[in-house]
C-alpha cells in the first residue's frame, strides 16, 4: 500500500481528534473558568526503504493560560485571580487545581466550590469558617478576614503548563506534581466580588474548525486517489 495513504489516514484520525477538543472548546464557551485545550502535534519519522515518510501523530493537549474576562457579580463569595496562578481544591482524587472562584460556605463552615470540593489554604488544607460570622472579606493578597480579624488565607498556587494533565470537571485539572505556593503581589492577585469567564475565543476556534474540515476534505481525497491507485496496479498485475 502507497505511504500516502497511511500518512493521509494518520492526518484524518489527528484531525478528528482536534474536531473533538474544538467543540469541547466551543461547548464551554460559557464555563467559568474554563480554559481552552489545544493539541500539541509532533511527527514520528517511519524509516522506509527509499524515503523517510513523517506521520502526524497528536502528543498531548495542553491548555491555555490565557487570561479570561473578569465579570462583576457582587456575590462576596465569588473570587477572581488576575495574572498566573490557580486555586487548589480537594477531591476523591487528590488536589485539582482551577480558576473557578465561585465559592460557598457549607452549613458546617468550610470554603467549597459550588460542587461541594473544600477550597485549600497555601498549605493544602481546607478552610474553615465561622458561618454565623456573615459573608467574609477576601483581600487581594488572599487573606480571608470576619468582623476584621483574620482567619484564614486562600492558597494561589503555581502549575507549569506541561504540569496540566487530565480536567477534573470542566474548569479543573489534575497536575503531574504538586503545585507551589504563590506569592500574591500586584501583578497576581485576587478580586473580591468577580469570577473570570471562560477564555475560550469562539471565533479563533471557528476558524480552526473551518480549517480541520478543509484539511480532513483534503486528506480523503488523498485516500481516495491512493486506494484508485492501488485498485489499478491490481488489475494490470492481474491482467498479466
Amino acid at each position: 500500500m502507497e505511504s500516502s495513504l497511511y500518512v493521509a489516514v494518520a492526518a484524518q484520525r489527528n484531525m478528528q481528534k482536534q474536531l473533538t477538543v474544538i467543540a469541547n472548546n466551543i461547548a464551554n464557551m460559557n464555563t467559568t473558568g474554563f480554559r481552552t485545550e489545544n493539541v500539541d502535534f509532533k511527527s514520528i519519522v517511519s524509516q522506509q526503504p527509499n524515503e523517510d515518510v513523517y506521520f502526524p501523530t497528536a502528543a498531548k493537549l495542553y491548555p491555555s493560560l490565557e487570561q479570561g474576562a473578569l465579570e462583576p457579580t457582587g456575590n462576596p463569595l465569588d473570587v477572581a485571580l488576575t495574572g498566573s496562578g490557580w486555586f487548589s481544591i480537594a477531591t476523591p482524587q487528590g488536589p485539582a487545581y482551577t480558576r473557578d472562584g465561585r465559592f460557598q460556605i457549607s452549613g458546617l463552615g468550610e470554603l467549597q466550590t459550588l460542587q461541594g470540593f473544600p477550597v485549600l489554604d497555601a498549605g493544602g488544607s481546607p478552610i474553615q469558617l465561622d458561618p454565623r460570622s456573615g459573608p467574609p472579606d477576601i483581600t487581594a493578597d488572599g487573606r480571608v478576614l470576619l468582623n476584621s480579624r483574620l482567619v484564614a488565607n486562600i492558597g494561589v498556587f503555581e502549575v507549569s503548563q506541561d504540569q496540566l494533565e487530565s480536567r477534573f470537571t470542566n474548569s479543573a485539572f489534575f497536575a503531574s506534581s504538586p503545585g507551589i505556593p504563590l506569592a500574591l503581589d500586584g501583578n497576581n492577585a485576587l478580586k473580591q466580588g468577580f469570577i473570570e469567564n471562560s477564555n475560550v475565543n469562539p471565533i479563533k476556534e471557528l476558524a480552526n474548525l473551518i480549517a480541520i474540515t478543509k484539511g480532513f476534505e483534503s486528506a480523503t481525497s488523498m485516500i481516495e486517489r491512493a486506494d484508485q491507485s492501488v485498485s489499478r496496479a491490481v488489475s494490470e498485475l492481474g491482467s498479466r
